[in-house]
């Protein structure tokens, strides 16, 4: 395991270097990144096949100097200088716990300040050129592909606060015990949280855009499931605890051809330190697992990039708008549905059946992933959509 990027260059390149920024929050911006470049090909392809049109939008090129804005984006540099310049001079504090320094008033105050400065300062040469009485606004059309950015950090700040809430509210004991480390942890996150606010925030900005909204579904489908195959190796490479129950059994012969690991894996090194204390290790991260588990990351993962190039060949084949997210959501949540069999989570007893969080939330999108597809095909039919 790699709970550090640190310990992931070391296993590569047999540095020693140490370089505590944690592997799962570096791989969850990679998850995001990849589902951002996977959404503006996606919008640019239907552009190309005339699926979307431009919408109208307003960009302001005069005006007065507004300087609450200037002094909002000197605070964004202070903040930022603030801490990189303070992790340098302080390297040796921050690498003994990361989270701790980064939610600390530790830093640079003399870098920060020169930096807000700076800031300012360029901030204000730039608004001076293009200063007037009045605003002065400019009509321009944009393709929803020229907005991925747009789109993408709306889901992923929406996304990160809908997963966390979700893990507060399926640990709510954990949270009440100690609110601070549930709220900073470096983990902790439940992805249909994640799904379901970003998919509602994303839905109203592009509302608001006038952006088709069944074309960006479709558009959003194969973008969800790549990045959701990327984001789940962050939990299998720092072995934040999102594990299977465990399989103590050999590995059948059928299977003799894959590694032991992807059977059953006692995840050493884990980020959540736990288990038993591996032998001759020194440092932070010294445990794994007693008794190996499945691996349920890697299989979610691996799903999931089958998904992905599934939906993403057959999206020329669909011809009703909106059918292909249906159809991830359906593959998504019958995939998790099962995994939950072999994974540790959370149990819900209700009447005689026993349940998590995600197979309830899974169960839920497989319904509405089937129920979308067909209306849409009845909608089609009747051509109330095209």
């Amino acid at each position: 395991m790699f709970p550090t990027l640190g310990h992931l260059i070391n296993y590569l390149f047999g540095t020693h270097i140490i370089f505590p920024l944690p592997t799962y929050g570096f791989i969850l911006v990679l998850a995001f990144t990849t589902g951002g470049i996977v959404l503006y090909y996606a919008l640019k392809r239907k552009m190309r096949l005339g699926k979307v049109v431009q919408h109208p939008s307003k960009i302001q090129i005069q005006g007065p100097i507004n300087y609450p804005d200037l002094l909002i984006g000197s605070l964004f540099y202070f903040i930022i200088a603030f801490k990189v310049i303070g992790i340098i001079v302080d390297y040796s504090i921050f690498e003994k716990d990361i989270n701790a320094y980064i939610f600390s008033t530790q830093g640079s105050w003399l870098g920060g300040i020169i930096f807000a400065g700076i800031g300012f300062a360029l901030s204000y040469i730039k608004a001076k050129k293009s200063y007037s009485p009045k605003a002065v606004y400019e009509e321009v059309s944009l393709w929803p592909h020229q907005i991925t950015l747009n789109i993408v950090m709306i889901a992923a700040v929406a996304g990160i606060a809908g997963a966390k809430i979700f893990d507060i509210l399926e640990n709510i004991g954990d949270f009440v015990r100690d609110p601070m480390d549930q709220l900073f942890s470096s983990g902790g996150f439940t992805f249909y949280g994640g799904l379901i606010v970003g998919s509602l925030s994303v839905w109203y900005y592009a509302k608001k855009k006038n952006i088709e909204i069944l074309q960006l579904l479709d558009a959003a489908a194969p973008a969800i499931l790549a990045a959701y195959a990327v984001g789940r190796m962050a939990c299998m490479m720092s072995g934040d605890g999102c594990w299977g129950i465990p399989n103590p059994a050999p590995k059948p012969e059928y299977l003799s051809f894959l590694p032991n690991w992807m059977w059953g894996y006692n995840f050493p090194h884990n980020v959540i330190k736990e288990g038993i204390k591996i032998s001759g290790c020194h440092g932070d991260y010294c445990y794994m697992l007693k008794t190996p588990v499945f691996p349920t990351p890697f299989y979610e993962s691996s799903l999931s990039l089958i998904f992905f190039l599934f939906v993403w060949f057959i999206q020329n084949k669909i011809k009703v708008p909106g059918t292909l997210f249906f159809i991830a959501l359906t593959l998504n949540g019958t995939a998790r549905f099962f995994v939950e069999k072999i994974r540790v989570n959370n149990v819900y007893h209700i009447g005689n059946a026993n349940i998590t969080q995600a197979q309830i939330i899974s169960s839920l999108l497989i319904v509405i992933g089937i129920a979308g597809i067909i209306i849409l095909k009845r909608l089609h039919k009747k051509g109330k959509i095209k």
